[in-house]
């Protein structure tokens, strides 16, 4: 069995950590709050440390409205489209397929919000609250709508899953860089709710991957974010934050650099999944 990141799951978690998830998952409209907040629960004092720093921009759509521009500014990587026909002998129906499209829509404005948060949090660890150079003033920006009203399920656990699907997610998975504890993206356990569905999509996604198409298009999403990043950072840095409650932040940090590869690597699937697969239509 593969060991996989410690988390606090949102069914186990203490009333402040509760709250915090609530929040999260109220500000991004998903149904869990994103694994690097849950493992972030997993150190005492720790997840109320980073929504101190990242609660106002999340809550706020500031950083939602910048990060949905900076995705639409790069390009998306094609793959085998989906037809309506095939997702329903997949067993996707209606409702299904209306879930899957409000679960794309979720991951697809919650990801690259994450990006900008994550790699603030990531900054603040490694050189501390030290001043630095204000970037350059972001222009304004509208605040986007929710993604979705509809409420997604639980994503689902590793040893719930079929076994075929238990194995694709793993192989999917497999192209994250390891801290220690292989990370399992949120998404994947969600679309491991249908696993022939996820048998369907799983290959033409590996094989982007493989031929590096993926990581090219994750470099002009960093670009295309760095503004954003940059502004998030100093605005955290101006509140002087006082230094995380960990005791190892070299592995926290070589942690965060493994999100801050997955997350970018997971906008770039999304939008890719949303251009194979046809928008649910009653």
């Amino acid at each position: 069995m593969t060991d996989v990141l410690p988390e606090v799951p949102v069914k186990e978690a203490d009333p402040a950590t509760r709250d915090i998830y609530e929040r999260i998952m109220a500000a991004t409209g998903v149904g869990s709050p994103a694994l690097i907040y849950r493992h972030f629960a997993v150190y005492p004092g720790m997840l109320g440390w980073v929504w101190d720093i990242v609660g106002s921009p999340l809550e706020s759509g500031y950083a939602a409205g910048h990060a949905l521009n900076a995705v639409a500014a790069t390009p998306v990587v094609p793959l085998p489209a989906v037809g309506t026909d095939e997702m329903r002998t997949d067993g996707v129906d209606l409702d299904a397929h209306r879930t899957i499209d409000a679960m794309l829509a979720t991951y697809n404005r919650m990801n690259p919000v994450n990006l900008s948060l994550i790699t603030a949090i990531r900054d603040l660890i490694a050189d501390g609250s030290s001043p630095d150079t204000a970037p350059a003033p972001l222009p304004s920006v509208a605040v986007p709508p929710p993604a979705t009203a509809l409420k997604l399920p639980a994503p689902l656990d590793l040893d719930a899953m079929r076994d075929d699907a238990h194995r694709t997610v793993l192989e999917l998975s497999a192209a994250i860089p390891s801290p220690g504890a292989q990370v399992i993206p949120t998404l994947y356990r969600h679309l491991a709710i249908w696993p022939d569905f996820l048998a369907r999509i799983a290959p033409g996604l590996t094989d982007a991957m493989q031929r590096g198409e993926v990581e090219a298009r994750m470099r002009d999403l960093n670009t295309a974010m760095q503004p954003l990043i940059d502004s998030v950072t100093h605005e955290a840095r101006v509140g002087h934050p006082p230094p995380p409650p960990i005791d190892d932040a070299a592995a926290m940090i070589e942690t965060l650099n493994a999100f801050l590869y997955t997350i970018p690597q997971l906008v770039i699937v999304g939008t890719a999944l949303r251009a194979a697969i046809p928008v649910c239509k009653d």
